[in-house]
């Protein structure tokens, strides 16, 4: 035990390494966006108004959790609109010192815009002279790490599982519209996760958002280890290290507490506004939290090392479609679809000729075929550039079956031959799917339970994703 100790402490020592590395990045910068059409005039009653705004704005925030708004000047066209927001896990006096940063530098970057937009990674500001647009979640900002990842499937797979979860958490669950969360990828790796919408958007719109983002990120992000998405309304972020304070970012995700004299947004961690007995004892608690998960998990790590050693068996994946076992297997194998063989499909299209395509999306094109006993189909064929494995797109094919529903296309099964990929739904007559269901002004809402490309399959068939 004597030999953890020095462990123990370059454990800790790297922990409060990690929180100030995480403080200092508050301040990266992201980007500007200006608008290069309305101008103002220096000396003018807009900015007085605008000078305002900027000059108020960052104490309003970090006085009300993170998050402001306000305007200046009677009316147009010198009235003054203006929002600030910090990240979920940010303090009080981060939170202002990052968003008077940010103030300053606005008449730099947006010299006589009556437009404006300036983001750090702990900070937004944004000011214009008209209210700001609720459905504006074109994508402005992308960044991408330089490294990729080493088990690319798995770690896709497990990006949209963690950002299904924070979509849904950030716009229905948490009233700062923000959450954060991990997923264990490897037994040494994690990977970290942060969604967050400006808290006047509706639940709705907030969702509508992140999903879009999250459907670019194969286009920014695709097997790299690290990517932040922004948009005017919303912003996305994947790392495979902590990136955010957790239990600040846990006390965000939480209900509002109650009023009180000194909030302190995303947190109730003492910070340099808190004073006494009960801030010693708090914080006295944290580092030996601290202290002690790192001594469990380096227990835990010299059992496991142990036991591999002692053991010498190799790791073996299980595949949920066939390696499963008792009552899941029987679960996926009744609502398993039916196979089809490559020849009857290419029979059924007249080998996938061009008078049989119907369209074709990003996964590939779809084709109209007849089966022997009359009954038309819908081909989808998957792009053989797809690196989706055989196993993936299988399961895949099971959970799209157990969606059964009077608005939804019925998939009948599916083939996997040779380099085929295909899946096989029922044809519907009137041109499209989303002719019907948008003629008739139907909504299909999908909640993105399983992987992320489950949910891009989903879209390629027309759905609407809210």
């Amino acid at each position: 035990m004597h030999s953890l100790l020095p462990l123990l402490l370059l454990g800790w020592w790297c922990l409060r390494l990690t929180a100030t590395t995480n403080a200092d990045n508050l301040k990266f910068y992201i980007g500007t966006e200006c608008s290069n059409n309305m101008n103002y005039t220096s000396g003018s009653a807009f900015q007085a108004n605008l000078d305002a705004i900027l000059s108020s704005l960052p104490d309003a925030a970090a006085a009300s959790s993170g998050f402001a708004e306000n305007t200046t000047g009677a009316a147009a066209p010198d009235k003054a609109y203006g929002l600030a927001q910090c990240r979920g896990d940010v303090g009080a006096s981060d939170c202002r010192s990052c968003l008077n940063d940010t103030a300053h530098e606005m008449a730099s970057k947006c010299p006589g815009q009556k437009n404006a937009m300036l983001i750090y990674e702990g900070c937004m500001l944004r000011y214009s002279n008209a209210s700001f647009d609720p459905y504006t979640f074109n994508l402005i900002f992308q960044w991408a790490s330089d490294e990729n990842v080493t088990q690319p499937e798995r770690f896709i797979s497990l990006l949209g599982v963690l950002m299904s979860n924070l979509v849904r958490e950030a716009a229905y669950g948490s009233p700062r519209r923000f959450a954060a969360g991990e997923v264990q990828q490897t037994s040494f790796v994690t990977l970290y996760g942060l969604a967050q919408c400006t808290r006047d958007t509706s639940a709705a719109n907030c969702k509508l958002c992140l999903a879009i983002l999250v459907d670019k990120i194969p286009k920014c992000c695709n097997g790299k280890k690290g990517g932040r998405l922004f948009s005017p309304i919303c912003q996305l972020r994947f790392e495979i290290y902590p990136f955010y304070d957790p239990l600040a970012a846990q006390a965000a995700m939480s209900p509002a507490p109650a009023p009180r004299s000194g909030p302190v947004n995303g947190s109730d961690l003492p910070g340099p506004q808190n004073t006494g007995s009960n801030s010693t004892v708090r914080t006295a608690l944290i580092i030996v939290s601290i202290l002690a998960a790192v001594m469990l998990l380096l227990l835990l790590l010299f059992v496991a090392a142990y036991g591999c050693k002692k053991n010498r068996k190799p790791y073996k994946h299980v595949q949920i479609v066939r390696d499963g076992h008792g009552a899941e297997e029987e679960e996926m194998r009744s609502s398993e679809p039916l196979t089809y063989d490559l020849s009857t499909l290419r029979a059924a299209t007249d080998n996938f000729s061009e008078e049989n395509k119907l369209g074709e999306g990003g996964f590939g094109p779809v084709y109209k075929g007849t089966l022997p006993d009359g009954q038309v189909i819908a081909v989808k064929r998957l792009s053989r550039t797809s690196k989706q494995g055989h196993v993936e797109m299988k399961n895949e094919a099971v959970l799209v079956a157990k969606l059964q529903h009077k608005n939804l296309v019925r998939l009948l099964g599916c083939c996997i031959e040779e380099d085929e990929k295909l899946l096989i739904y029922e044809f519907l007559v009137n041109k499209s799917l989303d002719k019907i269901l948008f003629g008739a002004r139907l909504t299909i809402i999908l909640a993105c339970q399983a992987t992320r490309s489950f949910c891009l399959l989903m879209s390629e068939l027309n759905f609407q994703i809210l």
